[in-house]
């Protein structure tokens, strides 16, 4: 007899389990959260050229996620501090067999130090771009063109604390454990707020060394002036053998009049680590925010390579618990 896979109650016993085990970390005295985001997008695509997206309508749950975070109180000065997140594409196909994904799934200490965690988690080089990128986790995403945007496995990461404003951060990857036998760095300096939240600007220097086949530098800024941000990307970007190399921008803008936001954005890089042509990326939308947790969008996409070019135009819907 033949067991029929049913993704709905696999994720429901997934969610169970995190539940349970993080039910028992409280006993111990753990403080966690259980996270995630609900995301249900329809888009028609002309080629499938872009990443992300494929050709004709579609409906999709872009990096919909769940995951558990939190640390344990060791002693006065130190705690343990862990993450396991998962992507969620168990509704985009009835028969997927392969309904999850790993995320950023890490654990390690924190301290007066700052903190170190071990495990998979993004590159302190794809993490200082910052709020730069307006369509973070659609068509339009900055990766489309720009290289260095890696989560990576088998990874150190170590954060400072912050020091009158700036923070230092630092990935590190084995030779053993390195898609080129090589060891790899990256290492990323910021001054200001990346959320935005306690200060209005944010800006980063960043330099990724032989990861995932690349050596890159990357300037990230954004600032935000009442209801306009604008952010700034430039990046030079070579790969690990010297046979390709070149620059990549990103400008950003995004204003907010009350539950609205439009948004634009432009991105090209030249150095055909992405794509085997220089490319670039135009992209319009807008979001209608419900509240902190709830937003609607419309966008539309176009990527622009020297031999063929492709759109998108997307509709979704996204909530973040």
């Amino acid at each position: 007899m033949i067991t029929k896979y049913k993704p709905h109650k696999t994720a429901l016993t997934i969610f169970t389990a995190l539940t349970t085990a993080t039910a028992t970390y409280q006993a111990y005295g753990a403080d966690y959260d259980i996270y995630g985001k609900a995301e249900v997008q329809i888009a028609k695509t002309d080629t499938g050229t872009m990443r992300y997206a494929q050709e004709g309508t579609q409906i999709d749950a872009p990096f919909s996620r769940i995951g558990v975070k939190g640390s344990h109180k060791l002693s006065e000065s130190l705690s343990a501090i862990f993450k396991y997140e998962v992507q969620v594409k168990g509704f985009e196909h009835d028969n997927t067999s392969e309904p999850f994904s790993a995320r950023n799934t890490y654990l390690g200490l924190k301290g007066s130090f700052g903190q170190v965690v071990f495990g998979r988690n993004d590159t302190r080089f794809k993490y200082s771009e910052g709020k730069v990128d307006n369509f973070n986790e659609t068509q339009a995403d900055i990766a489309q063109l720009l290289p260095g945007q890696d989560r990576l496995g088998d990874t150190l990461t170590y954060t400072s604390k912050s020091f009158s404003g700036a923070q230092l951060s630092f990935t590190y990857a084995p030779k053993d454990d390195s898609t080129n036998n090589e060891a790899g760095y990256a290492a990323t300096l910021i001054y200001g707020d990346r959320g935005l939240k306690n200060k209005n600007y944010y800006v980063a220097i960043s330099h990724v060394d032989s990861l995932n086949n690349i050596n890159a530098t990357r300037i990230a800024g954004v600032i935000k002036q009442v209801q306009w941000q604008f952010g700034a990307i430039y990046q030079r970007s070579e790969s690990l053998d010297g046979s390709k190399s070149g620059n990549g921008y990103v400008l950003s803008a995004s204003y907010k009049m009350g539950q609205w936001a439009p948004k634009v954005q432009f991105a090209s890089d030249d150095s055909q680590l992405r794509h085997a042509t220089d490319g670039s990326q135009w992209t319009g939308g807008v979001d209608y925010v419900f509240d902190k947790q709830t937003t609607a969008y419309l966008l539309y996409t176009n990527l622009d390579l020297d031999q063929q070019s492709d759109s998108s135009l997307a509709l979704g819907l996204k909530y973040k618990f």
